[in-house]
């Protein structure tokens, strides 16, 4: 089965970007093959990025198939619900409006589809690009580049770290349909992590080992520049629900705990780099969280070792 020319629909949402777009844009329309139609949804831009995709657009051909939607800013989550609910393809990928495709990622796409026919999600590394020229590829480092491999505990290999990024995804639209998949509206962090954990839970996941997109960490505005992990993000929250509801597959119940645990020492960690010791306590003798055992007992340590100087800071609000 081939994701070609027609089947892939790539969802933009679009806030505040319009230095940003048109590139991004223009890094889609140039895969080979090319998505079927690109859905960019202005998400209420106040910087004139909706207006200049519409000119941008009448100057295409007809065939490049990009449409422009609008919405009251809504957030990301909701724009890209709107992409998914107006997608017409059989693939839905996403694309940030200032992020870009590689050249040769939707033919890798491709190869995964047809390598593995029955998964729900495809996806590849990224490229983790600045400020300035800096580029850092990340990928699975314990398997070869290039190559092709379902994933059979995404839960447990994202807790060793991020080798995959929102704008290198692919999912089957049909997924998403059947099990009424969607993005939790109205969260500024972890909403892309929510969808593909639940995605990894109900259909099996492939992957490409190379660094296919690219992804900007020095645009003004980005969640990135604005996120603070000073509690744990609702998406983490959910599995934990859903692993004590028995809602997830038995065979991913290690990777769950294994991932709430580091999510939560991450949190802890943030919290002692605030110097809130209390806080942190809160969440590391939490049950379960010392399932990550190294990581676990480093960052006990390094809080004891704050306890032990007088660093008692009482929780933020």
């Amino acid at each position: 089965m081939s994701a070609s020319a027609g089947r892939v629909s790539v969802i933009m949402p679009l806030h505040d970007k319009a230095a940003y777009v048109v590139a991004a844009l223009e890094s889609a329309l140039r895969q080979v093959p090319a998505p079927g139609e690109i859905l960019v949804i202005d998400d209420g831009s106040t910087d004139g990025g909706g207006d200049l995709v519409a000119r941008w657009i009448a100057q295409q051909p007809a065939e490049a198939g990009v449409r422009l939607l609008r919405q009251a800013n809504a957030g990301v989550a909701a724009a890209r619900n709107l992409g998914l609910a107006q997608a017409r393809g059989e693939f839905v990928a996403f694309l940030d409006a200032d992020d870009q495709y590689e050249p040769g990622y939707l033919a890798a796409i491709e190869a995964l589809v047809a390598a593995f026919p029955q998964a729900g999600m495809y996806c590849a590394g990224y490229w983790r690009c600045g400020p300035g020229p800096e580029r850092q590829a990340r990928r699975l480092p314990d398997v070869a580049r290039g190559a092709m491999l379902r994933i059979d505990s995404f839960h447990a290999r994202w807790s060793r770290g991020a080798f995959t990024h929102t704008n290198s995804i692919v999912l089957r639209r049909a997924v998403l349909v059947a099990h009424a998949l969607g993005f939790p509206v109205g969260e500024r962090h972890g909403e892309d992590q929510d969808l593909w954990l639940r995605v990894a839970e109900v259909a099996p996941v492939a992957f490409v080992n190379e660094a296919l997109t690219a992804y900007r960490l020095d645009v003004p505005g980005s969640a990135m520049q604005s996120a603070g992990l000073d509690r744990p993000l609702p998406a983490y929250l959910r599995l934990e629900q859903r692993l004590a509801a028995g809602e997830i597959p038995p065979d991913l119940h290690n990777g769950a705990r294994q991932l709430i645990a580091v999510h939560r020492i991450n949190v802890a960690v943030a919290r002692l780099n605030r110097k809130n010791c209390r806080g942190a306590a809160e969440l590391l003798f939490l049950p379960g969280t010392s399932v990550r055992r190294l990581y676990w007992l480093r960052t006990v340590l390094r809080w004891l070792g704050m306890r032990l100087r007088g660093v008692l800071a009482p929780p933020e609000n």
